[in-house]
């Protein structure tokens, strides 16, 4: 294909993640099993799991502390918190809407509310912590 000079492209990373898999709206994380590798180790392959960091010679560059930050910070937020449906003023749960997004090129996920409660005080205490400790590190570059 002859893509003009100057010329944008977008990967339609929305589009790949749902027709790459079969049922993709279905929450099934057993179809990743075949590949246990970091991202990085995919980037040039065509069995590649998803796009989330891009695709090419404009794959994203930091890739490598990108994946591990989001799972630590994941693994992070898992440990410390159980994460619940948020609830009216009177009690009752608001539902979330698993189909709510918005029709963008990326499809982000519309506003939605949820309650993040620390599994004990001790595990409320080590997430305060590292919260001002990041903070606190992070401030120099305000």
């Amino acid at each position: 294909m002859l893509i003009p000079k100057n010329a944008t492209v977008f990967v339609p990373v929305y589009a790949l993640h749902h027709t790459y898999y079969p049922d993709p709206e279905t929450y099934n994380p057993d179809r990743f099993l075949d590949q246990p590798e970091l991202s990085v180790d995919y980037v040039a392959s065509k069995n590649r799991d998803h796009y989330a960091f891009g695709a090419g010679r404009r794959v994203y560059a930091g890739i490598h502390l990108a994946e591990r930050t989001l799972w630590r910070t994941i693994a992070q937020i898992l440990w410390g918190f159980n994460i619940e449906q948020a609830v009216e003023e009177n009690g009752d749960k608001i539902d979330l809407d698993e189909d709510a997004y918005t029709e963008t090129l990326s499809w982000p996920p519309d506003p939605f509310q949820v309650r993040f409660i620390p599994r004990s005080e001790k595990h409320a205490r080590v997430m305060r912590d590292a919260s001002s400790e990041a903070e606190e590190y992070l401030g120099q570059w305000e």
